[in-house]
C-alpha cells in the first residue's frame, strides 16, 4: 500500500490493539502511536518528570485528554501512521483508510491483561472493566456516540478467533480491498 495511508486500530482492552498494530506497522512499515507514545513525548518535549505532570493533571492545570488529542490530531493530519488502542476511539470523527474495532469475550480479554500485567484474573476482570467504561464514556463524551455503534467502524474482528497475526493480515487486506474500490 504505497502512499500516505491513516489507519485507525480502536478496541477494548485486552483484544490486542497493540499486538495488532505491531504487526502491520513491521508489515507495512509505517509508524504506530497511542496514548502511552504520546504522552512520553509530551513529558520529554516539556523536560518534567512524569510525577510532575501527573501532579500537573490532577491538579487540574493539564486537561489531558485534550492534550492527546491535540497531539493525535497532528499525526492524523501529517497521515503515514497507525492510531492504536484508546486513541483510536479519539479520533472516530476524523476521515481514516480504515476504521477497526478489535474486540473479544471479556473472560479472553482478562486473561490476556492477567498475563501481561502480572495479576491475577480477578483483578484483570476490574481492570477489563473499567476500561470499557471509561472508553464508552470517551466516545460519549467526544462524539456523543456509543463506542460500540458498529457503524463507526469499517471492520470488526472478534481477537479471540483470531491470531494476531491472522487479524493483521485481515486489516491489511480489508484496507487494500477499501483503497482499490475508492478508484
Amino acid at each position: 500500500m504505497p502512499g500516505r495511508r491513516l489507519l485507525v486500530i480502536a478496541g477494548m482492552l485486552g483484544a490486542g490493539c497493540t499486538h495488532v498494530a505491531k504487526i502491520i506497522s513491521e508489515k507495512l512499515n509505517i509508524p504506530f502511536v497511542n496514548s502511552e507514545r504520546i504522552l512520553r513525548e509530551i513529558v520529554i518535549e516539556k523536560g518534567i518528570s512524569y510525577s510532575q505532570f501527573a501532579e500537573l493533571v490532577s491538579s487540574g492545570e493539564v486537561d489531558i485528554e485534550k492534550l492527546v488529542r491535540s497531539e493525535l490530531l497532528d499525526y492524523v493530519n501529517e497521515g503515514n501512521v497507525i492510531i492504536e488502542g484508546r486513541s483510536g476511539l479519539m479520533v472516530l470523527d476524523r476521515e481514516a483508510d480504515i476504521k477497526v474495532f478489535l474486540w473479544a469475550p471479556e473472560e479472553y480479554r482478562a486473561r490476556m491483561v492477567a498475563q501481561r500485567r502480572k495479576i491475577s484474573l480477578d483483578e484483570a476482570l476490574d481492570h477489563v472493566r473499567v476500561s470499557d467504561e471509561e472508553r464508552r464514556d470517551l466516545v460519549k463524551r467526544l462524539f456523543k456516540k456509543d463506542w460500540l455503534d458498529l457503524n463507526l467502524y469499517d471492520l470488526v474482528i472478534n481477537t479471540g478467533k483470531w491470531s494476531y497475526e491472522e487479524t493483521a493480515d485481515l486489516v491489511i487486506s480489508a484496507c487494500e480491498m477499501k483503497l482499490r474500490n475508492r478508484r
